[in-house]
Order: C-alpha cells, then structure tokens, then sequence
C-alpha cells in the first residue's frame, strides 16, 4: 500500500449495496467494524463466504491489540453479526449477511 493510485484491476470487494449500508448503519466501535471490514475482505472479497482468518492476521492488518480483538470478535458473534468455526484447529470466519438478525436491531 505504499502507492496512491487505486485500480480496480488491482482488486476490489465486491458486496451488496444493501449489506454495506447494514454495515455502516450499524453502531459499531471502532476495533468492530474494523474487525467486520476485515472479514468482508477476506471473504467477499477474494470470491469467498468463509475464510481461513487467525486473530494475528486481524491484528496485523488492523493494528489493534489482540485482547480488544479477542473480546470483540466474541461480541460480534454473540450480537450474530460474524460467524466462527473451527476447522483442523483454524478459525474459519464469514459474515452473517442476514443482518436483520444483528441482535442489537432485535433488541431495539
């Protein structure tokens, strides 16, 4: 990322208009939706629903600290806005794309 002349041809995300404005709608901190962001990068974004992500990739691509991530990713998947597995001992993140399911709406 050391140039300022973004192309297309170099990669894009892409992802429905509608999710991305949940997204931005949605009151999430700032680790959160960094955190959210990341995910969608690495799923949508390389033509994927799930990926492979381990909490040292998400803290070196957001340059947050790995607590904050820890307990922020465990949110996120109680608020039922990311999704966790575990695969061979990875985690495999996806984004829940029904986000009128996103538990702070319901509570709300």
């Amino acid at each position: 990322m050391n140039e300022c002349n973004p192309q297309l041809e170099n990669g894009h995300t892409r992802i429905a208009n509608e999710l991305l404005d949940a997204v931005i709608r949605y009151p999430f901190n700032g680790t959160e939706q960094a955190i959210v962001l990341l995910i969608m990068r690495r799923t949508y974004g390389w033509s994927k629903k799930k990926a492979f992500i381990s909490y040292k990739e998400i803290k070196d691509a957001t340059g947050k600290d790995i607590r904050n991530i820890k307990k922020y990713v465990k949110k996120l998947i109680e608020e039922k806005v990311i999704i966790k597995e575990a695969c061979k001992g990875k985690n495999v993140f996806s984004l829940n794309k029904r986000y009128s399911g996103w538990r702070l709406w319901i509570n709300t």
